[in-house]
């Protein structure tokens, strides 16, 4: 079987796709550079989401609502304290802020150093301040220290806190 060729005698139809050769040897060797130079842009609404429920998470504790800040925690959340104790589950978590709302009234400031995304998971890490002040003596208790709080994005969307980390010296009396 014979095609029709549209080339000029003496030159070959494959000259003009051997010149293309380099412009894509090049660019197989510079994409993996480019590419793995890129940093995904960290997406605003899901920060924003995570910095209003950080400020959310400090009225429920200052406002003693139970119910509500338990729902920030993933049922497998893990508290750290710290003293280095571990506070792992629903039912000890709820056992843990039922005991402090109780014994305390709490004046706490979060400041946030540096709040990411990567995938399904996000983390928020900063410095605190509290005020607690034991409910029946009235005496006042200062400490501040660090915090860093990891969310994991729910099947349904919702970012719920997996692990929850103080650091600093415990107030004495607590």
């Amino acid at each position: 079987m014979n095609f029709p060729t549209t080339t000029t005698p003496g030159k070959s139809p494959l000259i003009p796709c051997l010149r293309c050769i380099p412009f894509f040897v090049l660019a197989a060797i510079l994409a993996p550079i480019f590419l793995s130079n890129a940093q995904p842009v960290p997406q605003g609404k899901t920060l924003a989401t995570l910095a209003e429920a950080r400020e959310a998470w400090m009225r429920d504790l200052h406002d003693k609502q139970l119910d509500p800040i338990l729902k920030f925690y993933a049922p497998d959340a893990a508290f750290l304290q710290p003293n280095g104790e571990r506070i792992t589950g629903a039912a000890a978590l709820r056992n843990l802020f039922q005991n402090i709302m109780a014994t305390f009234d709490s004046n706490l400031t979060l400041h946030s150093l540096s709040l990411d995304t990567s995938g399904d998971l996000a983390y928020d890490s900063g410095e605190f301040v509290e005020t607690l002040t034991n409910i029946a003596t009235r005496a006042k208790i200062s400490s501040k220290g660090s915090y860093i709080i990891i969310y994991k994005r729910q099947d349904g969307g919702a970012w719920q806190i997996v692990q929850h980390v103080w650091t600093g010296t415990p107030p004495a009396g607590t």
